[in-house]
């Protein structure tokens, strides 16, 4: 099967070519791409990470196209979500019960195609089905999956005070979540104020632009914040101790990989302040059929989260786009060229 496929090299040289698809093995699935999403990651891949072509994008919808003779949870025409990675359910770590510490299961991370193409091969594994839902909605399953990790490792109780630094994607999605866990105020900043009409909109009572008042005094104004969920880079984790109350819980997800990974922290403040800093990391992927059903209730809705949708033939549009235009993009999705419709 021949198929058109974006390829990515840094520093953002962005191609489409035409890759020939063999059939599904046993454990397989060839899925036919609905929708992908544009995420961090992928501008973090062109910006340093690929140092020859690969084919990228994993933040994907789509439906079951063929099957091998293994797979038995989806038939043929099943729409799906895309887990990037799964566990194995077989080494120590899984038999224990910590899947989420286990990274030996079945990826597509190395296929020949990935989400920006018209189809891709994948593992059995990583299909998750989603029926009845709209393909704008499957394809924030994965992002989903990230927010819903971030907000289990911050343990959001019925009264906390929440703050979430970062505006974007995960940003976004974990205020819409938190909003329904606590009673207690939702909080966001964000260094552009172009973002935070988006955080109002998904259910924040109150959001500050970290260019006008710096996170320990937004902190100092709600007396410490119980939780805080940080989607931002590194940089800002000491500020986020300093807002966070006695006890609280500071969890992060942000990553740097042009230097800035290591920052200074105040010992004293976590220890004798009783806070704890933790870091989510969704890999494996997971939670999605939670993700699913946050998405399908509207709980995490897309209409609000998705704001630029392309053709794949314009993907190298759809990248600049989640790059340079950080005052209104939040989500970007690619559309293969036979069903996009302008």
């Amino acid at each position: 099967m021949k198929v058109t496929a974006a390829y990515i090299q840094t520093p953002f040289q962005i191609s489409l070519k035409q890759v020939d698809l063999p059939s599904p093995g046993s454990d397989q699935a060839l899925i036919e791409v609905l929708a992908c999403g544009v995420c961090g990651h992928d501008i973090e891949i062109g910006e340093s990470l690929a140092s020859e072509p690969r084919a990228f994008g994993h933040e994907i919808a789509g439906v079951v196209r063929e099957i091998g003779e293994n797979v038995k949870h989806v038939k043929v025409g099943d729409q799906v979500a895309l887990e990037s990675s799964s566990f194995c359910c077989d080494c120590d770590l899984c038999r224990n019960g910590r899947v989420d510490l286990c990274n030996k299961g079945a990826g597509f991370w190395t296929g020949l195609t990935m989400g920006f193409s018209d189809a891709m091969l994948v593992p059995g594994r990583c299909l998750v089905p989603a029926p009845d839902m709209d393909v704008k909605s499957v394809v924030l399953a994965e992002p989903c999956g990230v927010a819903v990790d971030m907000i289990k490792t911050a343990e959001i109780g019925l009264t906390d005070k929440v703050l979430v630094v970062g505006a974007g994607i995960i940003g976004l999605m974990g205020i819409a979540i938190a909003r329904r866990l606590t009673t207690g105020a939702v909080v966001a900043v964000n260094r552009s104020k172009g973002k935070l009409s988006g955080a109002m909109e998904l259910g924040a009572d109150d959001a500050f632009s970290s260019n006008e008042i710096s996170i320990p005094e937004i902190g100092a104004r709600f007396g410490g914040f119980d939780k805080i969920m940080i989607t931002a880079p590194p940089q800002v984790i000491p500020d986020c101790i300093s807002a966070a109350a006695y006890g609280g819980y500071i969890a992060f997800i942000g990553s740097d990989f042009k230097g800035g990974g290591v920052v200074p922290i105040d010992t004293h403040a976590l220890h004798f302040g009783k806070k704890q800093l933790r870091s989510s990391f969704a890999s494996p992927a997971m939670y999605f059929p939670q993700a699913l059903h946050l998405l399908k209730t509207g709980v995490v809705p897309a209409d609000k989260i998705i704001s630029h949708t392309f053709p794949l033939s314009q993907i190298d549009e759809a990248v600049r786009v989640m790059r340079e235009d950080r005052e209104t993009v939040r989500k970007v999705i690619v559309i293969p060229d036979s069903k996009f419709k302008a």
